[in-house]
């Protein structure tokens, strides 16, 4: 299986040859715990890849991080911890797996909202982090259950080049018997599926996502907020809607008058903070508990 993706490369023998040559070195590490490390090192030789993520990625529950590496030190914070905190309910890549995207690779632009390099999420999350661009590998390990690859790019490299993608995509077989094998690993030294960090925690942070700002918008003030913060235009918003771009803007307007804000920037930061302050008062709105915590 492992060398399905390495024929087809056939037609450039350069890169051909560079992945040969690093197969050598991961296909003896394969039953060892380092054996990422030695995956991640063959893929560099075919693209430049860095802050590589690996997840647990299970409908319904908070994404459980696996492994990482090259994340700088000084994003760690806002690029791994507030991602699993809650952040994650804005990332497009978790919001599509948990609508039921297929196993297979893809590519950040694949995915997103239109308006997504435009959003506050991707400025704290990309370009704050130095990442210009994301792609990800999603394999299925069991009822309900993937694991996510994250490959991401820092700059000042360019994004991924179409030529690069289609080499991402022709190793796709190697990488996922890496990751299976890997996964199997865990298993045996019963390390299974790990459980949810606190049972329920993702319904808790998805109500109160979903209760953000309820005490002060209407319910299409709130729609038209939560697809702001996803990286939703005005005329996506208005599609997903199913109402006029200028009725989106006037209710875009109104609530942001009424959490006294001006800007994406600041609905990002309100809602961040406030998450922050909701705990488990799932059935209110987390404003309440950050404006007014002794309530």
């Amino acid at each position: 299986m492992l060398f399905r993706g390495v024929l087809r490369m056939s037609a450039n023998s350069t890169a051909f040859e560079r992945w040969n040559n690093a197969l050598g070195p991961l296909l003896q590490r394969l039953d060892q715990p380092d054996c990422l490390q030695y995956l991640i090192e063959a893929i560099e030789v075919l693209v430049d890849v860095k802050a590589v993520i690996l997840s647990l990625e299970r409908r319904g529950k908070v994404p459980t991080l696996i492994f990482e590496t090259r994340v700088p030190v000084n994003k760690r914070r806002s690029h791994i911890d507030d991602y699993f905190s809650g952040a994650f309910l804005l990332d497009p890549f978790c919001l599509a797996v948990e609508e039921g995207l297929a196993p297979g690779f893809y590519h950040l632009a694949e995915i997103a909202p239109d308006d997504f390099t435009q959003s506050e999420y991707y400025r704290v999350y990309y370009r704050e982090a130095q990442l210009v661009d994301d792609a990800y590998y999603i394999m299925e390990i069991g009822p309900g259950a993937q694991l996510s690859l994250a490959l991401g790019r820092l700059g000042p490299a360019s994004p991924y080049t179409e030529t690069e993608l289609a080499l991402l995509r022709q190793i796709r077989p190697v990488v996922e018997a890496v990751l299976l094998r890997y996964w199997q690993q865990q298993s045996d030294a019963d390390q299974s599926l790990p459980t949810e960090p606190q049972p329920g925690l993702r319904d808790q942070i998805e109500a109160a996502f979903n209760n953000f700002g309820s005490s002060l918008l209407t319910q299409r003030e709130r729609e038209v907020a939560h697809l702001l913060l996803r990286g939703h235009s005005s005329k996506s918003a208005a599609r997903k809607l199913e109402i006029s771009p200028d009725t989106v803007q006037m209710h875009r307007k109104n609530l942001y008058a009424k959490l006294d804000i001006s800007s994406q920037a600041e609905l990002f930061v309100l809602f961040i903070e406030a998450l922050s302050h909701a705990g488990g008062k799932i059935n209110d709105d987390p404003l309440i508990g950050y404006i007014d915590p002794q309530d």
